[in-house]
Order: C-alpha cells, then structure tokens, then sequence
C-alpha cells in the first residue's frame, strides 16, 4: 500500500494503494472465517440425516368397534395405510378375507384385524375351538373330587395324567393344559372354593391323545397338579407294590431285629432267609430286641 507525506503531514493514499489493501482486507476475513469453520467451537454444520423410505401397504379396519360375536360383512370397513414394517404378525391383508369372518374378540376402531381375532361361525358358537392350535386336540375324561384334586383342577390349570392300576401306578402325559371343568373355561375365582367337576376338557397332542384313550379301560385315570412354572418331568415314570418294600442292594427287606443295647446294640435285617448286619432301619419296619 503507498503511502505519502505532504508537507502538513497529513497522510495520502494512493488509488491503487486503496484497492490492493480492500484485495488484502477480504482475503484476511476470508480466511478467518475458513479457520473458524475448520475449528469449529460447536458451529460446525450436521450432517443431513437419511430417513429411509418405508414400503407402505393398505390393509382393512373397522371404521367402528365391533362387539364379540358380530358377522365382518355386517361392520364397516375401510382400508388404511400403514408402513409394512409396523404391522403385527397375522394381520389380515385382504378386504375379502374378513367378510364371511365373525369377531371372536371386541375389535377396536381403526386398528388392523388379527387373524387370531376372527374366526368362523362354529368358532363363535363353539369357544371352545378357539383354545385348541393347530396340531393339537381336545379330549374329555371324567373325574371325581380324588381325581380332580377336590376340584382345584379347572380351566387353565396344567396336570400331569396317570394310570393307577391294581399293580403299579404309571404317568401317562405330562404338563397337559386342561381347557375347561364342567364346561366351564373359567379359572377359580379367588372368593370361592372350588366345586367337583364330574368331566373336564384336556387340550393334548395326538400322542397324548393316543396313549390317555388307551389307558382309561386298564384302570383309573387320576391327575397330578403342578406349577405352571415347573418345567421338570419325572424322575420315575412307573411304581409298583415292590418299589414300596425297602432293600438293600436292591434285596428285599423281610424283617429286622436288633441286638443288645446302648453302645453294644447290633441290628440286622432278615434278605433271602438270611440275617444280614444292617447300620439302619427302612421306614416301616419296628425293631424286636432280644438277648444275645
């Protein structure tokens, strides 16, 4: 930039001195503000985000709620986009498929229809049916207030089913889910006792199926209640009259007896027809003393 010095000593500047400063001047703003935008201070500029694009479809809802029971072709309808994505697992996609269908629960308004929510009209009439999935059946025995566990056994309880023979006691199914007592889905209500069904409604596989059918004419059929949060099965399937006589060694126990007393005292447990030394009694067995 020139620079003169008149007499007066006033300063003067050039027209060309005056242009090329004004050139320096914007290229040092110009590079200030570069740097403070390299260096950020917490005004650097967000990244656009990406919103992905949804495929949406349009599926049928009640322009109303529709009451237990009600025929869909008798309900208004509509179709309603909604992103795919969103949508429940068997929600119903055609307008035709729900028409001839009847509401086994109460629709709410403007919501998608579950295909778990609608059924035929034996479905509707018949509740039952909508409690048994696919694959599985729906078998009825008869019980008694031993059997039924006084009762306690009702809809939603989980029983293991035994064979109770004149021989040995075996279990026939495990965790089966019975579906109603005296034709009745209901659970026990909490402010009442329980009543003695005469019949209640098992919801088993078909093996299970099979193998209760075939062991109701060789004895009685009796229940044994559990948690629903018992996931264990038997340790032992089957028991005889044998397995309730003590042993040792896996011998029978015939008798036991006991010798002499206090620190002295001997016991011995009559196997076979043979007095063998014994360090304790079987439950159901009472000691004789005698003298040595």
């Amino acid at each position: 930039m020139a620079v003169r010095v008149s007499r007066s000593g006033v300063r003067r500047y050039s027209a060309a001195g005056t242009a090329l400063g004004a050139v320096v001047l914007a290229l040092g703003i110009g590079g200030l503000a570069y740097s403070a935008g390299k260096s950020g201070g917490g005004h650097e500029r967000a990244p656009r985000a990406f919103v992905p694009e949804f495929n949406v479809v349009e599926v049928p809802v009640p322009e109303r709620p529709v009451p237990v029971g009600a025929m869909l072709r008798d309900a208004p309808l509509r179709l309603e986009k909604y992103p795919e994505h969103q949508l429940p697992r068997g929600v119903v996609r055609e307008m035709a498929a729900v028409r001839e269908r009847v509401a086994l629960v109460a629709l709410p308004a403007g919501l998608p229809i579950v295909n778990e929510n609608i059924g035929s009209l034996d479905e509707a009439s018949n509740p039952i049916l909508g409690h048994i999935l696919p694959g599985m059946r729906a078998m009825t025995v008869r019980v008694d207030a031993t059997t039924s566990v006084e009762g306690w056994v009702r809809g939603g309880s989980i029983v293991d089913v035994l064979l109770v023979e004149k021989g040995k006691t075996s279990v026939v199914a495990e965790k089966v889910k019975v579906i109603s007592a005296e034709r009745s889905l209901s659970p026990l209500d909490g402010g009442s006792g329980p009543t003695v069904p005469s019949t209640v409604t098992l919801l088993v596989t078909q093996e299970q199926c099979l193998a209760i059918n075939t062991a109701v004419p060789l004895g009685k059929i009796s229940f044994a209640l559990r948690s629903s949060r018992d996931i264990d099965s038997w340790r032992d399937t089957k028991f005889s009259p044998d397995d309730l006589s003590p042993s040792i060694g896996g011998a029978k126990i015939e008798g036991m007896v006991s010798v002499g007393s206090g620190s002295d005292e001997r016991r011995f447990a009559l196997v076979n027809g043979a007095w063998l030394p014994a360090e304790s009694v079987p439950d159901g067995f009472l000691l004789k003393n005698r003298s040595e």
